[in-house]
């Protein structure tokens, strides 16, 4: 599979502290990518490096096939960035704003119509910014970062501070971008609703380093289940359970739950408490949420809500 962003072993210190450890990262072309980690845990780091603003102390870094150290110019070329808050002029309109990043690029004015199609804002191009929700000018500002047909967008927390329609509105844009623009998406998040929503694929970084990436469909796909069973008597069903080896609790709603159960060993818990007696009135087997999943496991201790 190609990549567009593949780092090797870096690493990054400022004033003595080190902030990314032999961090390892390969991004697919054309993949929305999560970049899961708490706030200072390197996330906005990470994006810095990778888009030039910081140089790695060690370790290597490639973006859309280039060196960033040694070709930083060609490998910009193909970048579209969106790190800090977006910093937009309240008495333009949206053309008037946009004008700014094609006159820069030397690209005709139809650039500016072309990326405000694209984020959905060309029946809003009359109005001035100043009149736009939070959600509208985040919009623009990726926007701004899509003129000139970037491979590669680099973007902050997109949704930090929007509402939920605002989050809904960007969510969905990110989903939408790889086939409408033809790019790879690359963002960070603390927000661990962010990838089972958005992204196709996502790493999880922790104190500087890779813990684990994975694509969201193959985790997914491989997630043992949860087991929630309604029974006479779920005191004595859990008792049963643990007692068979299998982490068994009971809920809030008198059913019990058991964590972590393919759908070939239900029929097996199954009969084990009707063989002990156990009514047994409901059995749902469902997939835990990515957000459940990684507070159980990938986390462990569940701090990086």
């Amino acid at each position: 599979m190609s990549v567009a962003i593949e780092l090797r072993a870096v690493d990054k210190s400022f004033g003595g502290h080190a902030v990314l450890r032999q961090l390892d990262l390969q991004v697919p072309e054309r993949s929305v990518f999560a970049f899961l980690g708490n706030n200072g845990h390197g996330k906005s780091t990470t994006i810095r490096v990778i888009a030039g603003l910081a140089a790695a102390d060690a370790g290597s870094v490639q973006v859309l096939g280039r060196d960033i150290r040694r070709e930083r110019r060609q490998a910009l070329a193909g970048m579209g960035c969106l790190i800090e808050a977006p910093s937009l002029y309240p008495n333009l309109t949206a053309p008037e704003f946009l004008s700014i990043a094609t006159r820069l690029k030397r690209l005709p004015g139809t650039e500016a119509s072309r990326v405000l199609e694209l984020v959905g804002l060309r029946c809003d191009r009359r109005r001035r910014i100043e009149h736009y929700s939070l959600g509208m000018k985040q919009r623009l500002a990726l926007a701004f970062a899509l003129v000139g047909r970037p491979r590669l967008l680099l973007l902050d927390e997109p949704t930090n501070g929007l509402d939920p329609d605002g989050m809904q509105d960007v969510r969905q844009l990110l989903c939408a971008l790889p086939e409408r623009a033809d790019c790879t998406i690359f963002f960070a998040s603390h927000l661990l609703d962010e990838v089972e929503k958005t992204a196709t694929h996502f790493a999880v970084l922790r104190d500087g380093s890779t813990r684990l990436q994975a694509s969201v469909r193959e985790l997914m796909q491989a997630l043992p289940s949860v087991l929630s069973l309604d029974v006479d008597a779920p005191d004595r069903a859990a008792s049963l359970l643990q007692a068979s080896g299998h982490a068994a609790e009971v809920d809030g709603a008198g059913r019990v739950t058991i964590a972590l159960v393919t759908r070939e060993a239900a029929g097996r818990l199954h009969q084990l408490l009707v063989d002990a007696g156990v009514t047994l009135f409901e059995s749902v087997h469902r997939k835990p949420s990515l957000e459940q999943w990684f507070l159980r496991t990938a986390f462990g201790d569940g701090d990086a809500r």
